[in-house]
């Protein structure tokens, strides 16, 4: 009967977020013209406001112009579909050196042609977004009297530090708005998932701006030149980065794939406890830095299992004493395995608490309460889900209805109430349970 009423309900919430989905995909051509629109009579606007001294900047706006479209075309690839450019930096330092119509026309022009290859509607809408953006952020500026005051003024920084704002929220909103009208997304959700931690993004590349603006400043366009080299070696040192922290994590996912592997019962537990994991650790607000050791841990939680016998890992029925004490021990040699690699000191300690619990009656070393870190509550909640979700040599799989039921109630006092309060908001969300 539990099934029963779970399927129907999961059937009408996937209906009812369908229709969502549709309506919201319906204003998403509206959106797209009100912000090309708005854009092109930015562009426009930018274009006749600089006619009058077109004669003594064409120089000027050609050079920066390229090396934004430059920028554009060198994006390091992040995680979850995300990139970064510095191409903020050329705008900005366009804004620092000369004015908002320059600003809006090199952002609108660099823009433009660095994405037309993705089609003329999304090459418009990228120019015109990132034109607004620059025209404001630096009308911004200069009402805060950023003109007025030199490099070296404190006053200076106030200005600087509001206009970056301004440039913030508005390219991110109307990019976000894009997206979350074209998946179906609430703008909330998507901004808290994927915008929260961009902002840093543009206060760490201001420093870029602010040395092409002095280069500018002090040297002139020989020095833009010079200045290109240590971009260029910047945004390979950082690409190289990136990919060493992708490498990592394809390893790990490897290796866990081999693990799952011994059993067919498991295969892909540690790829959802993983996916679980970061959604939980989403919902309660972590910083970035925690995620990336959460999703660490969570791949490689049952590393241990590598250490214990096929037989006992297989076994359809019910373990013994001496069985379970030895299956108990696979957190302990998962740490043992990992503690000796240097970037996953932190992620071992998590492998070694997965199994423990709030109410000390965990294992392998009775840990309770706050003796266990946020990161393994998370993993051992989401581990423990999956598990219960899963099918067993013993059992068929729970619905996630009766498996948070189990925990709630058969389980209860072992989990932190706040991370199993996470969980309930993250399977509302994917319409799971009521």
């Amino acid at each position: 009967m539990i099934k029963s009423w779970y399927w129907m309900k999961s059937f009408l919430s996937n209906l009812l977020r369908w229709e969502e989905e549709k309506k919201a995909k319906n204003f998403l051509p509206l959106y797209l013209g009100l912000v090309i629109g708005f854009g092109v009579l930015v562009y426009g606007w930018s274009i006749s406001t600089l006619i009058p001294s077109f004669s003594a900047f064409p120089l000027f706006l050609l050079v920066f112009s390229c090396l934004t479209f430059l920028a554009e075309l060198l994006p390091v690839s992040l995680a979850h579909r995300a990139s970064i450019s510095v191409s903020f930096a050329i705008v900005y330092a366009v804004i620092l050196i000369d004015s908002p119509p320059a600003a809006a026309f090199v952002a609108f022009t660099g823009m433009g042609l660095a994405t037309v290859r993705s089609g003329w509607y999304k090459s418009l809408f990228n120019a015109s977004q990132f034109g607004i953006s620059a025209l404001l952020s630096s009308l911004v500026y200069q009402w805060l009297g950023g003109y007025q005051f030199s490099w070296h003024h404190p006053a200076f920084y106030g200005a600087v530090f509001g206009s970056i704002v301004v440039f913030f929220l508005l390219n991110s909103l109307l990019v976000a708005g894009a997206i979350s009208l074209s998946e179906g997304l609430s703008l909330f959700s998507f901004w808290k998932k994927d915008m929260r931690g961009v902002s840093l993004q543009y206060f760490a590349l201001f420093p870029f701006s602010l040395l092409l603006y002095l280069v500018y400043l002090y040297v002139g366009y020989p020095g833009l030149a010079l200045f290109l080299f240590p971009f260029l070696v910047a945004r390979y040192s950082f690409k190289l980065y990136v990919e060493t922290k992708n490498a990592h994590l394809e390893l790990l996912r490897v290796l866990m794939a081999a693990v799952d592997a011994k059993d067919p019962y498991t295969q892909g537990h540690s790829r959802r406890v993983s996916e679980l994991a970061l959604a939980l650790a989403e919902e309660l607000g972590l910083s970035g830095q925690q995620k990336e050791t959460i999703e660490y841990a969570a791949l490689l939680h049952d590393v241990g299992k590598i250490g214990i016998k096929d037989t006992i890992l297989a076994k359809p029925g019910k373990l013994n004493q001496l069985e379970y004490g030895e299956i108990q021990q696979h957190p302990v040699i998962g740490y043992e395995i990992v503690t000796n690699v240097a970037f996953l000191k932190k992620v071992a300690e998590i492998i070694r608490d997965h199994h423990e619990r709030v109410n000390g009656s965990g294992y392998p070393d009775g840990r309770r309460g706050e003796g266990i870190s946020l990161e393994a509550k998370i993993v051992g909640v989401s581990d423990v889900f999956d598990a219960l979700t899963s099918d067993r040599p013993y059992r068929p799989a729970y619905s996630p209805v009766e498996a948070l039921q189990v925990m709630e109630e058969e389980e209860q006092g072992r989990f932190d109430p706040l991370v199993m309060e996470a969980l309930k908001k993250v399977l509302r969300k994917k319409g799971n349970v009521g």
